[in-house]
């Protein structure tokens, strides 16, 4: 028993011997922050799956990232952390797909390689893309930097929001059917809309495809809905609308076209910004696009980024 308690001890912070017992009963241990996304992600995988597994609340704001025993679990100082067993894993898009491979393999993540290829490139918009251009968008606000956003940031976020829109065409994130990776945008999507930096109102396949997710996933209230509306409160008390947001307090006014029609679907959205730019691209059913135009080249460190998102008060 001795040698089993100094085994766990560096994977557990503030814990008295009750807890210790807890945790030796359960395999599966989630760290995560409530109004961290990427938390959100993988707590709702774990009760999709209907796993059972102890959460713990990690408070970043109050360092409990840098404590010796949080960076044993993970160098990185970074949440989530999902604990199975011996095995840690430290991003959350490890974390969902291991939880489908390991013990529940499915339509979520499915064997067949082709199908995967496309779930995986789902996946890697979403952190790559979606999720960074939220990021880009609030973080500056959030670290007292400013207290508006960009124009430029904001033409990133809502040019990523078009794809995503041709995307879940089909009412899904990929085709038809329910796959890991529209988790993972569910809960960037809540938290992009509980921050209200702009209307998803011309997005119709993300409205749809928004309400049917919050209806089919388990526990959304608590394990996503709650957290994104905490952090679209705090956020708002530290953003204020410029001059250069005055376009999203007339996001109806945009004109949004989408041809579903043929095989290969097109998208045209033009946006009364004072850039003009007319965002025309086509996407196939393989996934892949291809921009009419040349969009800037996304910038910034978005691993300084992620640490900091969840630093609130």
């Amino acid at each position: 028993s001795t040698t089993l308690t100094k085994r766990i001890k560096p994977l557990c912070f503030h814990y008295n011997f009750s807890e210790y017992k807890t945790y030796k009963m359960s395999t599966l241990s989630l760290f995560g922050s409530s109004v961290c996304p990427l938390s959100q992600s993988v707590q709702m995988t774990l009760d999709l799956l209907k796993l059972d597994y102890k959460y713990t609340e990690v408070n970043v704001a109050n360092g409990s990232t840098c404590t010796r025993d949080f960076l044993a679990l993970n160098p990185h100082k970074s949440v989530p952390v999902l604990v199975d067993s011996d095995l840690v894993i430290t991003e959350s898009t490890a974390a969902i797909t291991y939880l489908v491979m390991q013990y529940s393999s499915s339509q979520l993540y499915p064997e067949c390689a082709k199908k995967v290829s496309q779930i995986d490139q789902r996946l890697q918009f979403h952190i790559g893309r979606f999720y960074e251009a939220l990021i880009e968008c609030i973080a500056p606000v959030f670290m007292g930097k400013s207290s508006s956003i960009e124009t430029e940031k904001m033409e990133t976020l809502k040019e990523v929001l078009m794809w995503i829109n041709q995307m879940t065409v089909g009412g899904y994130v990929l085709d038809t059917s329910m796959t890991i990776a529209d988790i993972a945008f569910l809960s960037t999507m809540s938290t992009l809309e509980a921050s209200n930096i702009l209307s998803l109102h011309p997005y119709k396949n993300i409205s749809m495809w928004l309400e049917n997710m919050r209806k089919q996933v388990p526990n959304y209230e608590n394990n996503c809905q709650k957290g994104a509306d905490e952090f679209g409160k705090r956020f708002r008390e530290r953003y204020e609308k410029s001059g250069t947001d005055k376009v999203e307090k007339d996001a109806n006014a945009q004109d949004f076209k989408v041809d579903v029609s043929s095989e290969t679907s097109s998208m045209v959205f033009t946006s009364e910004s004072e850039s003009g730019t007319d965002y025309t691209f086509s996407a196939s059913d393989d996934g892949s696009y291809t921009p009419a135009n040349n969009a800037n080249p996304f910038k910034g460190n978005v691993a300084a980024l992620i640490h900091h998102y969840d630093l609130l008060n």
